[in-house]
């Protein structure tokens, strides 16, 4: 197992996923910690990257093998309770989903990652993945140890938190991360700018790097007075699930390990299609690495200058 350790705080859970003529697809391993940790160890070196996150009493071996299958260290998983989360994903029409917890909001709660539940110390991590919304605990907490965590810390900003009533908020959050990941949606939730490039103009910037995920238009990442469109990576979209978390975990292993923004989202654009090419989060091995480091230098991306 690696000394140093990218740290993908978030759930673990089971997914439940229904098309939308009502019909169970997949019932896998899910939620964003676990996208996230696959995402981040098929641009990372084997068992670089760690998850951090409740799990049921029962449900901690079965979870820990799902783990290191894709050589993600489960040494960070923290028991609470009998039973892990399972998440009901149902499919609609136009091609949205919902979700709901199958044992209850109060309960997916408790498995929550808060940093003062973390098993790994901080001297062991190297870059830090955080998806959560805007609650001042969690917030508080993180404040407290962040001057102890090494390398990048980015936040995938929950869904919930993307209001306009909370734009202040998260622009003063902003302030404790390195790399601030969203989607169009979100963004546009949060801005009250639908066009993709207004809506990144309004997010938060000194030094900040912003990557604004964009579906199957790429993705637009903004640094200082830098701005990147990236292309996406061809291959078949079998299940959409997990495509966001994984480019967020991959593009942090990638940026805490070399520094270079436009080589990570390549890396994360490549990390994101192999994912959502099958239903389930993929193993992981060497030649699942060689082949996101092969196609990434075939990621197209153009570079512009912001006022």
């Amino acid at each position: 197992m690696s000394e140093r350790l990218v740290a993908v705080f978030s759930h673990a859970v089971t997914d439940e996923v229904y098309t939308a003529d009502g019909r169970l697809a997949a019932r896998e391993v899910g939620g964003a910690g676990a996208y996230a940790a696959v995402g981040a160890s098929l641009v990372s070196a084997p068992w670089g990257t760690a998850i951090v996150s409740g799990v049921g009493a029962r449900d901690r071996r079965r979870l820990s093998d799902w783990f290191r299958r894709r050589e993600v260290d489960p040494v960070g998983l923290f028991e609470v309770g009998e039973h892990s989360p399972v998440t009901r994903v149902r499919y609609l029409d136009d091609g949205e989903r919902v979700e709901e917890s199958v044992f209850g909001d109060a309960h997916f709660a408790a498995h929550t990652p808060f940093p003062s539940r973390s098993p790994l110390g901080p001297d062991r991590l190297e870059g830090v993945y955080l998806f959560h919304d805007a609650d001042e605990r969690y917030w508080q907490e993180v404040a407290a140890v962040r001057p102890r965590w090494h390398g990048p810390v980015l936040w995938e900003i929950a869904a919930n938190a993307c209001t306009s009533d909370a734009r202040s908020r998260v622009m003063e959050l902003a302030g404790l991360v390195d790399v601030l990941s969203l989607n169009v949606t979100e963004a546009a939730a949060l801005t009250g700018r639908t066009d993709p490039l207004e809506a990144l103009s309004r997010l938060p910037g000194h030094g900040l790097v912003v990557v604004l995920r964009c579906g199957a238009a790429g993705s637009l990442v903004r640094h200082g007075h830098r701005r990147w469109h990236v292309g996406v990576a061809p291959g078949p979209v079998v299940d959409p699930t997990g495509g966001g978390n994984a480019y967020s975990g991959a593009f942090l292993a990638s940026y805490a390990a070399t520094g270079d923004v436009p080589a990570s989202a390549r890396a994360a654009a490549v990390a994101a299609s192999h994912v959502i090419a099958q239903y389930g989060a993929p193993v992981v091995g060497p030649l699942d690495r060689d082949g996101i480091r092969r196609h990434a230098r075939a990621v197209v991306v153009e570079m512009s200058a912001t006022t």
